[in-house]
């Protein structure tokens, strides 16, 4: 399988530059490939790849165990599996559309939801910019505006009834 998505990657490279595949490139193995890209022999290609799932594996029990004791810690935890859900794009197969429709059912606002799923966005990510996705955040130029209206007097009153 590995190989195969090495095969279609360096595919997919090629037809940008040309519409003839490399064929070399469709029987070479994994470590062939590294090695050639690195300049080093086989056994070294092999560490490389074996260093690299490696690496991964431990950058993925890593965010699992984040996951798990928010998860854990959580006050709220319908909320946190839905907005999580969200986060990975899976919010449809639980029937629901938007965030919005997510927040009426479970009977909070989609402030909430939308502060859940960006907090799981940054949980995933890892620390890997790639895996962000920047369509749930907001621009610097809007910030003052949300700001001005989060903190509007029907919304501070609301807050101190609640703190009492």
């Amino acid at each position: 399988m590995k190989r195969l998505n090495l095969i279609i990657h360096k595919l997919s490279m090629q037809q940008a530059e040309s519409h003839t595949p490399d064929m070399a490139a469709l029987i070479d193995s994994a470590e062939e490939i590294i090695a050639d890209e690195y300049g080093v022999t086989i056994a070294v290609a092999k560490r490389i790849i074996a260093d690299r799932i490696t690496t991964a594996r431990r950058g993925q029990a890593e965010i699992l165990a984040n996951v798990i004791g928010l998860l854990i810690a959580s006050k709220n935890l319908t909320v946190m599996v839905h907005s999580l859900a969200i986060a990975f794009g899976m919010d449809q197969l639980n029937g629901a559309h938007s965030q919005s429709e997510i927040a009426r059912k479970l009977g909070v606002t989609r402030a909430l939801i939308s502060h859940y799923v960006l907090g799981w966005r940054d949980v995933l990510a890892g620390g890997i910019g790639g895996f962000d996705n920047l369509t749930f955040r907001k621009h610097n130029k809007t910030r003052a505006t949300y700001t001005k209206s989060a903190s509007n007097p029907i919304i501070t009153a609301k807050r101190k009834r609640r703190i009492k």
